[in-house]
């Protein structure tokens, strides 16, 4: 349910819903059906059920203007969003920062564990960087941007065939 000031959810505004894990020592990516961008507790579960022999990582973007990452460690959640001031408009926004620290509403960039992928070969300033070429580039696709950090960690082919099947590239983005 939207909160005041803030629109119904359109799953048509989901680019992309997709859970990350590891299986025989190799990357693998599946899609989630776009509902679960609706509700963050609803991603949350359905990350959740990817069973992984390694990391298990949840990606969520939307109306190609902000991601959010969920990676799961043991039984904690680890929790970023690209965009802060997204929350004024979107719910599922308003929920991450509502479980990081309802005090970060205020202002626009990125919130969240900024170290969340640094083992994985992504670090806080990339990420960052990242976030920030979103925001200044607006001829920049969301799913193109995020295939390219897929790829510094290593699985922008697995990344891009899961969001854009039969989609040919050499790089993954």
């Amino acid at each position: 349910m939207a909160l005041a000031g803030q629109a119904s959810f359109d799953e048509s505004l989901v680019d992309f819903a997709v859970v990350v894990f590891q299986e025989d020592g190799r990357w693998a990516a599946a899609p989630l059906p776009p509902h679960v961008g609706a509700d963050l507790d609803l991603f949350a579960a359905a990350v959740r059920q990817q069973l992984s022999e390694g990391p298990i990582l949840g990606l969520l973007g939307l109306g190609d203007e902000y991601f959010i990452a969920l990676r799961l460690v043991g039984g904690r959640e680890l929790l970023f969003i690209s965009e802060r001031s997204a929350a004024e408009d979107d719910a599922v926004a308003r929920q991450v920062l509502d479980r990081l620290a309802p005090e970060l509403a205020d202002g626009s960039g990125p919130a969240g564990d900024e170290e969340l992928f640094a083992d994985l070969g992504l670090d806080s300033f990339e990420l960052g960087l990242a976030c920030e070429q979103l925001l200044d580039e607006r001829a920049l696709r969301l799913t193109d941007l995020v295939a390219h950090l897929a790829g510094r960690i290593g699985f922008a082919r697995q990344f891009t065939d899961c969001v854009r099947p039969g989609y040919d590239t050499v790089d993954g983005y």
